[in-house]
């Protein structure tokens, strides 16, 4: 992952596309070339973020992979934040070899473990659920065709100030790794890595929702037992 980071911040920019992939917020596809290997990624520059009404930021993105490193699970392809022609945003790997969810779902490909893919849908639910974003949304889910690997991009959206967890959103089972994070995940390291992308408000709430995740887990777990939860 720092390997790919260093790449993002500081390769040589070799081609910039503002029209090529579309979408809400008209990101960019943007080219790199280190010397050795050209590498594609997506360069998102809108920034409202909250008190805005409709608050939509690169912010928020930088904010949910920087979470993800604190808890020690790799659930969105690498992105820091660079500025490309005066206007500084997140710049994330662009996934090749990838479909979307939906895409999968449309074209009916199937894993070759339903079981391990099952788990790695609902381990993002239990992160989308921590970070308030909208639940197995089918555009932002990427499946890689290589090893069935999946991913979540475009976290522009998330982090509301709302301290419960998202209605629709349901957790069932999560990846030991992630429950350990959440377990290990400390207040002032969230504050002092978060502070520059999220409020105060924001980061409260973000708090109440992992101590409410912990809870829900460690009652399915008395219900279920470990082995049925924890994977």
């Amino acid at each position: 992952m720092e390997a790919m980071e260093k790449v993002l911040r500081e390769a040589e920019i070799e081609k910039v596309e503002k029209d090529r992939l579309g979408g809400r917020t008209g990101p960019w596809l943007i080219t790199l070339h280190d010397g050795a290997v050209k590498q594609r990624a997506v360069f998102r520059h809108v920034d409202r973020r909250r008190p805005h009404p409709t608050p939509d930021s690169y912010k928020y993105d930088l904010a949910a992979y920087v979470l993800t490193r604190l808890l020690g699970v790799e659930l969105i392809p690498p992105v820091v934040e660079r500025e490309i022609e005066k206007r500084k945003g997140s710049l994330q790997v662009f996934l090749e070899n990838c479909i979307r969810e939906k895409d999968r779902k449309r074209k009916k490909l199937e894993p070759p473990d339903s079981k391990a893919f099952s788990n790695a849908i609902a381990e993002i639910r239990v992160l989308e659920n921590l970070t308030y974003d909208e639940c197995q949304d089918t555009d932002d889910l990427y499946v890689h065709l290589e090893n069935w690997r999946v991913c979540r991009v475009d976290f522009s959206e998330a982090f509301a100030p709302v301290p419960e967890l998202p209605p629709g959103c349901g957790i069932t089972v999560c990846s030991k790794n992630l429950f350990e994070g959440l377990l290990k995940l400390d207040e002032e390291a969230v504050k002092l890595m978060l502070g520059e992308y999220m409020n105060h408000e924001e980061i409260g709430a973000l708090l109440a929702r992992k101590g409410l995740i912990i809870e829900r887990i460690k009652t399915l777990i008395s219900e279920k037992g470990e082995a049925a939860v924890l994977f």
